[in-house]
């Protein structure tokens, strides 16, 4: 049996599991998560840029793909139609008031164009845009969002919510806090409400940060120490989740991102330090959040995700982690159970199991293993033996070795459906 030790984290450190086996020991990959990039030739081609989008835009449209695509490349023609005018406008005349004002689709997907001047209403107009005059237009918005800045600055309210120009209105929009308004904010409404072209309102709803949860990226736990994120999904039809490394959600934690925002908790887990376990768990997304169906591969690439599977023995496979970024090798082996020795000489004997040649450090847990587009599993652990993997090396991080828990097993158990890209 291998003794291997669980999460190890880059910054705050939490238990070490630390046994020998055959000389060397074992590290659970418990830590922060980055996404790592394709950088290797051993790994799969990322999908094109494009890849879906005219689909999935069909979709929401109720169109073919090939009318979307007719679509959104009428409108990056009246984009670059814009770009035309503007700069004939700006040649014909160096008066400031005499080129556009602002610009914006409207529910007809026509492009609307602000003008102020008659040769900047027929330019437009002869590029197939249209014009149309208002009493302030873009910049002048711009000056009185600054002016009314100031007085909410000045004011000493704290239920301004919102503060922003509004195009197709022609008006600076200010939403408030719902609830019972304070005598400042009372006082602030009315310096507001006097200005021309402000418009004032209340929502109905707090505001809170909104994060995009991406597989790879750093999973900051709280309290505790830093893995990485695995596969987003779902559960019942809508509830949103992410597949982990059952020690990196083990006692619930409240789960971060690098900048702070709260992504969600910890809400299952199969991994009990000291007993038998199965090194996989969930973690709820916030509703506010966006669980997305690729992960980030640290470099500025990302791989969608089109399915999940156990690919035979070995077949190549990468992994996006926080310590070690994107790595590569071959699985060796599935269905094993490792022995992670932790502190005050405890075991914790974790089945189910793969193992591959691909390099993670302490950090890397929960990471996310993917065999082209096809999701693999999430880091469990590997070996303590000071070794090195780099940073975004691909299949040249040789010479180490780790264990995943297979995705497939761990949606299985939980009842998840992978979000696909």
């Amino acid at each position: 049996m291998s003794f291997v030790s669980p999460p190890r984290p880059e910054r705050r450190r939490p238990r070490h599991f630390r046994k020998t086996v055959t000389g060397a020991a074992l590290t659970l990959g418990l830590g922060a998560a980055a996404l790592a990039p394709i950088q290797s030739a051993s790994s799969a081609p990322l999908p094109e840029a494009v890849d879906g989008v005219y689909t999935v835009l069909g979709q929401s449209w109720g169109v073919s793909a090939t009318e979307a695509k007719s679509r959104l490349d009428a409108e990056h023609a009246k984009t670059a139609a814009l770009e035309t005018v503007q700069a004939q406008l700006a040649k014909a005349s160096k008066s400031a008031g005499a080129g556009l004002d602002g610009a914006f689709f409207d529910s007809a997907r026509r492009l609307v164009v602000n003008v102020h001047t008659t040769q900047a209403a027929e330019t437009a107009r002869a590029n197939g845009l249209s014009p149309r005059t208002v009493a302030r237009g873009e910049k002048a918005l711009t000056a009185l969002q600054t002016k009314a800045q100031a007085i909410i600055d000045r004011s000493g309210s704290t239920q301004v919510q919102q503060v922003g120009t509004d195009l197709p209105s022609d008006q600076l929009r200010i939403i408030l806090q719902p609830g019972e308004q304070s005598a400042k904010t009372v006082a602030l409404v009315k310096q507001l409400k006097a200005l021309p072209g402000v418009a004032v309102s209340t929502n109905t709803t707090t505001l809170s940060m909104t994060a995009d949860v991406i597989g790879g990226q750093i999973m900051d736990l709280v309290p505790g120490t830093n893995c990485s994120l695995g596969f987003s999904g779902t559960r019942n039809g809508s509830d949103n989740v992410m597949l982990s490394a059952g020690h990196c959600v083990e006692g619930n934690p409240m789960v971060q991102n690098r900048s702070g925002v709260r992504l969600g908790v910890g809400v299952a887990s199969r991994f009990r330090t000291g007993s038998p376990s199965v090194d996989m768990g969930l973690m709820d997304i916030d509703s506010n959040n966006v669980g997305r169906g690729y992960i980030d591969n640290r470099n500025g690439q990302t791989t969608r995700v089109t399915g999940s599977s156990k690919a035979p023995v070995g077949s190549t496979i990468c992994k996006a982690g926080n310590t070690t970024g994107w790595t590569c090798g071959t699985i060796q082996q599935y269905n094993l159970t490792v022995n992670y020795g932790g502190a005050g000489g405890s075991v914790t004997r974790t089945s189910g199991l793969a193992r591959s040649t691909v390099c993670t450090e302490g950090g890397d847990s929960g990471g996310a293993y993917i065999s082209g587009t096809v999701a693999q599993g999430m880091t469990s652990g590997g070996p303590s033996d000071g070794h090195d993997c780099g940073f975004n090396q691909g299949g040249n991080a040789t010479g180490s070795y780790s264990f995943y828990q297979p995705v497939v097993d761990a949606a299985n158990y939980y009842g998840v459906t992978l979000t696909r890209g």
